[in-house]
């Protein structure tokens, strides 16, 4: 299904709601969908309609916030191939299957192909120290399943902590009591498989290869926190039946969705794509922080120096003189957006100038100068067809790097 039949879809259904619009530029209007024409969008907020492409649509927002997990509760976490991602209360495994039963007001129950579906289950979440042993596992480089396991450790402190600890190997089939699942470990034979106890399962990580997959078209975010990678969308008397871009279908009422983001893989921040090259010189060289400042602090820019406003950004980079960063988008995007300013922590004192160019290999794209005390810029580059955007941080006035400085807030590339 097309976004702009989903778009339809939700404008034309019988019961008006109010819901807050986004646009990939950073617009938002509360008010309601009111019709969709070929790709145009109607939107009506007070009493003016406005017109949007629908590839242009950052999200809409149809209900509550997802409603957060008390701190440090105990669940688990099961993420499909595609992304989808889900909070549960338990997990059975039976067969070649998996039984999650849902968190949340009004549990529910999906079942699924454990093999052809699942890409991680994590048993100890909420544990914010065996997160981090799970994300680490996540990380590695494998052909094979993990077995997760924990264990206890001493600490620098020698006092006994939880670590969570991988097994390579071959997960097979569960048996129909749910007690055991079958696992051949990495160097053995399938017929030399051992029952280990699910009790003894603190997460499962397979190895999965990567096959052709329908476009997602949005991703959809429930009430419970539940985040479903959809290829397809569409009205229900009650709500929506959900496509995911795995195959498995879900219908959700209309009180259990909070968002439709539009923009999941529309959007790429920088802070979250690695650069191709990079090249920290100069006489006071410092490496370059990752929605931080270079104290690793949030970044704080300073929006109106006449009042003093400030406001905390949670994603963007932080810089020294003299930094060339390049980031490979391959043409893939159309846009280029942050807010570039010296960071207004109260630690930092320097008085930070400096240059920044950037260019597309081949021409540039935006030179200017940025200082401390003075209003961000609001960077907004067209890189239409630019396969490498290059970004260079100097010191402007000065002979050395001391002390000069960008955080670029926001960051981002836009399809």
């Amino acid at each position: 299904m097309s976004l702009r039949i989903l778009l339809a879809a939700i404008a034309f259904s019988p019961i008006a709601t109010s819901a807050e619009l986004q646009t990939l530029d950073g617009r938002k209007l509360t008010g309601e969908i009111v019709s969709i024409v070929g790709n145009d969008l109607t939107f009506k907020a007070g009493t003016s309609e406005e017109k949007f492409l629908v590839t242009a649509l950052h999200s809409i927002t149809a209900g509550k916030p997802p409603v957060p997990l008390d701190a440090g509760k105990k669940h688990t976490v099961v993420e499909f191939v595609d992304g989808s991602s889900f909070r549960c209360s338990e997990i059975v495994l039976k067969g070649k299957n998996i039984e999650m039963k849902l968190l949340g007001a009004s549990p529910r129950t999906l079942t699924v192909p454990l093999r052809e579906i699942v890409f991680s289950i994590n048993r100890e979440a909420g544990d914010l120290k065996l997160d981090q042993d799970f994300r680490g596992l996540m990380r590695t480089k494998s052909r094979r399943d993990i077995w997760v396991t924990k264990r206890q450790v001493k600490n620098d402190t020698g006092a006994d902590v939880d670590q969570l600890d991988g097994v390579p190997g071959f997960f097979g089939d569960a048996d129909e009591a749910a007690k055991t699942v079958k696992f051949t470990f990495e160097g053995k034979q399938v017929d030399e498989a051992q029952a280990i106890l699910m009790s003894r399962v603190a997460g499962m990580i397979l190895a999965q290869t990567p096959g052709k997959a329908p476009p997602a078209i949005c991703k959809v975010i429930d009430l419970d926190g539940n985040e479903l990678v959809a290829q397809a969308v569409t009205r229900t008397e009650k709500g929506y039946a959900i496509t995911m871009v795995s195959g498995v279908k879900v219908d959700l009422a209309d009180a259990q969705v909070s968002k439709f983001d539009f923009a999941a893989g529309a959007i790429k921040y920088l802070s979250d794509l690695e650069p191709v090259a990079l090249d920290e010189s100069g006489t006071d060289p410092e490496h370059y922080q990752k929605d931080m400042n270079l104290d690793k602090r949030p970044i704080q820019l300073l929006l109106d120096p006449a009042t003093g406003r400030t406001e905390t950004y949670p994603k963007g980079l932080t810089l020294k003189a003299k930094t060339v960063i390049t980031y490979e988008l391959k043409a893939q995007y159309k846009s280029f957006r942050a807010l570039a300013g010296v960071d207004n922590d109260k630690e930092n004192l320097a008085n930070s100038q400096v240059k920044i160019t950037i260019d597309d290999g081949a021409q540039v794209l935006f030179k200017g100068t940025v200082k401390r005390g003075d209003k961000p810029l609001d960077l907004n580059l067209s890189v239409q067809n630019v396969d490498r955007l290059k970004i260079t941080i100097e010191s402007d006035g000065t002979l050395t790097e001391l002390g000069n400085q960008v955080s670029l807030a926001n960051a981002r590339v836009l399809k």
